[in-house]
């Protein structure tokens, strides 16, 4: 064989051998890459597994759960179907109040689900506090209407004066008998 057909297949030999290195370089860094997801998935994983409660532990856990509220949810009690006698008449069954388990007063407001209208608004309910009886702010004829109950969390300004601080809506069914 003249010495530059062997020089070529060396350098072909080469060249291929040096194929397969990057290959393996290639492969050896896709393995390592995937391991490292892995462990990244398990530490994940452990760190968020469930805590068991028990005798020891309960307190603390329990301190973890409430840090872990956060700030803008409330928790408010209602009934959902209210009756007024006649659109004129304070309801004989509307129950309407602020959990004792609040930190912020909150005020409500009653809107007709068909059209938005408010038909009656609250002022500030303060924690622990049960709307009396109320009349409706809108005399409605008789009959069966749906509704929407907004409640809103406040919160005191420097002046006094509470602002939104977050809201949930609540159906409601109205009915009016006269």
């Amino acid at each position: 064989m003249p010495e530059t057909e062997k020089n070529e297949k060396q350098g072909e030999q080469k060249s291929e051998e040096e194929l397969k290195k990057e290959k393996k370089k290639k492969i050896l860094i896709v393995i390592v890459i995937l391991l490292l997801i892995i462990v990244a998935i398990v530490i994940f994983l452990w760190l968020k597994r469930p805590k068991v409660m028990n005798e020891e532990n309960y307190k603390q856990i329990s301190e973890e759960m409430d840090e872990q509220v956060q700030e803008g949810y409330f928790e408010t009690y209602m009934n959902t179907e209210w009756t007024f006698p006649d659109g004129n008449s304070e309801s004989t069954n509307a129950i309407l109040g602020n959990s004792p388990n609040n930190k912020k007063p909150i005020r409500c407001e009653i809107l007709l689900a068909d059209t938005g209208e408010v038909i009656y608004s609250t002022g500030v309910l303060p924690v622990g506090a049960e709307l009396p009886p109320f009349k409706l702010d809108v005399d409605l004829n008789a009959g069966t209407y749906d509704a929407v109950c907004m409640v809103y969390l406040l919160d005191e300004e420097s002046d006094g004066s509470y602002t939104d601080y977050s809201n949930a809506g609540f159906n409601v069914t109205i009915t009016v008998e006269n």
